[in-house]
């Protein structure tokens, strides 16, 4: 390895800047999303005297109007909270599989000529969708303003409509070939063969409909009645699994969250089934390895933190999944003395193959973000997904709403990978009304007791990674939240055994370092057409009240606070 590259800054390497990110600065509350019109309906909701409850369960019903990539009621997540007095609630509202679903159901058939079932289009690949009942569940444990009072604005900025902007008008048009596959589909997004230009007014009717019996009868409106009954309609005539039943037992679970120390304070996460696990081990993992080894931007301390992020990635394809089928070790990501012997197999000067490494064993996946904090510094960090863009890229037949594609987040076919390159354990088999894992990870960072960052990603695999890599730079280097979110990312899942890079991000004597330290690199996964790795929307907030907002500039997403600085 040339020494000359190893120390040298990272700064000094990037070959292409980021656009400039969103950000405000103010007081009186914060959002950042990933869509204008949504954020402000959470500004709003702030402004008229809701907490971070409130907002965010408004923001997320509009996401699901306004950017219907990811923003969704026929999908799932988690949901992460913290108020002002220190109450902390963990909802997991993840997909479940439908009662008929079956362990081999994605197995190649044996006989030739024959294709099996895909995971990730059509109608096999859909989970029990758990969105409005997370939603529902957080309104009535946190929430101030009454239901229909935050489900309304999604209800009116899907029937009255909202102007279609350049951002999303780009997001339909990269999914253009998939949206066109479904004519049901394709006439909400592609009216006259093209997604609505730029400056239209966008309305969806269906969706404002299933929104309406939403807002009226709260989950009911949602898992029971008209619209339960025309969605196992749809799904019988699709060949789909999921029904009235599926719909009727579905339940969001308020689970204990994931709590670590990370220098002078704690990080709250989701638990499995997300991959609040696998943030926790990198973050404790990186002070077995020693932060100052990580302060510095270089060359070295990226070696080092590949290395953690590999570690962490191959125990959470061994021992995650859902934790209501089968014991799932999560404190095997936690425990001090085993993160002790996994650091000392770290070598400082070499990368570790991924078939070589050790197996301590426990001895004892369209996704968006966003971030609320209010003026009392109660803090919520949401992220929820359909899996890929648009997810299965066809709504629920007469409903407008779109469909996931979640089962494809299970260990579908032994041995192989999935959407995102993942070859996953047993642990994350499939099983009838089993949560598939997950690799979102909502968090809050804490400081003398304060909520002081607020921070999430979308990027299927490389939501941990991200979301590591943003921990360290606010709370290790110091940067500020607009430096933390913009700076280069890289990835290392365990397999495939490379080190996915934004390609436009680092040059040539970058790459040349890591590989001297014996790393494969390369550009994104050949699983992802994304040339960047996650879109973060976060917000810090100081002793004194002041909150900074934003929203990464890989997202064009936006940044708002109730009362900016001028």
């Amino acid at each position: 390895m040339k020494r000359s590259l190893a120390g040298l800054a990272l700064a000094a390497l990037l070959s292409s800047p980021l656009p400039a990110a969103s950000v405000a600065h103010g007081r009186g509350g914060a959002v950042a999303a990933a869509e204008e019109n949504a954020a402000r309906v959470g500004i709003a909701i702030l402004k008229k005297g809701g907490n971070a409850t409130d907002a965010a369960v408004a923001l997320a019903f509009a996401l699901a109007v306004t950017w219907p990539e990811a923003g969704n009621i026929g999908g799932g997540g988690f949901w992460l909270s913290r108020d002002a007095k220190g109450r902390t609630l963990a909802i997991d509202f993840r997909e479940r599989a439908p009662r008929a679903a079956r362990r081999d159901m994605f197995v190649q058939p044996e006989r030739p000529g024959q294709k099996a079932p895909s995971s990730t289009h059509g109608p096999l690949a859909s989970g029990v969708p758990g969105s409005v009942a997370g939603l529902a569940l957080a309104h009535r444990r946190g929430g101030r303003l009454p239901w229909k009072t935050v489900v309304d604005p999604a209800v009116r900025l899907a029937r009255d409509g909202f102007v279609m902007s350049e951002n999303v008008h780009s997001s339909i048009a990269d999914e253009k070939a998939r949206l066109a596959a479904d004519p049901e589909t394709a006439a909400i997004f592609l009216p006259n063969g093209e997604p609505p230009p730029v400056g239209s007014v966008f309305r969806q009717p269906a969706l404002a409909r299933t929104l309406q019996a939403i807002r009226e009868r709260g989950e009911d409106g949602f898992y029971r009645g008209q619209v339960a009954r025309e969605f196992e309609a749809q799904q019988k005539k699709a060949g789909g699994l999921i029904t009235r039943g599926d719909l009727a037992l579905y339940a969001a679970k308020a689970r204990k969250p994931l709590v670590f120390p990370f220098r002078n304070g704690d990080v709250l996460t989701t638990p499995a089934p997300s991959s609040g696990p696998v943030l926790a081990e990198m973050a404790l993992l990186a002070e077995q390895v020693g932060l100052d080894k990580l302060k510095p931007v270089d060359v070295s301390s990226a070696h080092l933190m590949v290395e953690i992020e590999k570690r962490a990635f191959a125990d959470r394809n061994r021992y995650l999944g859902d934790p209501d089928f089968g014991d799932i070790p999560q404190n095997l990501f936690t425990s001090a003395g085993r993160l002790k012997r996994l650091a000392a197999t770290i070598n400082p000067a070499r990368a570790t193959p991924v078939d070589a490494l050790p197996n301590l064993a426990w001895r004892g996946t369209s996704t968006t973000h966003f971030s609320v904090v209010d003026a009392a510094g109660a803090a919520v960090s949401v992220t929820t997904t359909l899996n890929d863009s648009f997810g299965n890229a066809r709504v629920a037949g007469g409903l407008g709403f779109l469909l996931n594609n979640e089962m494809d987040d299970f260990t579908t076919r032994p041995g192989e990978p999935n959407r995102y390159g993942l070859i996953q354990g047993e642990p994350n088999a499939i099983a009838p009304g089993k949560r598939m894992l997950s690799a979102m990870c909502p968090s809050i960072a804490t400081l003398e007791g304060l909520n002081a960052l607020v921070w999430g990603s979308p990027g299927g695999s490389t939501i941990p990674t991200t979301n590591f890599q943003i921990l360290v730079n606010v709370l290790l280097r110091g940067e500020n939240l607009e430096q933390a979110v913009a700076a280069p990312r890289f990835h290392q899942q365990d397999r495939p055994d490379v080190v996915q890079i934004e390609p436009e991000r680092f040059d040539a004597a970058w790459v040349q370092a890591m590989e001297g330290y014996g790393h494969s690199v390369g550009p994104r996964s050949k699983y992802s057409d994304w040339p960047t790795l996650g879109r973060v929307h976060a917000i810090m907030r100081r002793a004194d009240g002041r909150l900074t907002a934003v929203a990464d500039p890989r997202s064009l997403g936006v940044a708002l606070v109730v009362n900016p600085e001028p």
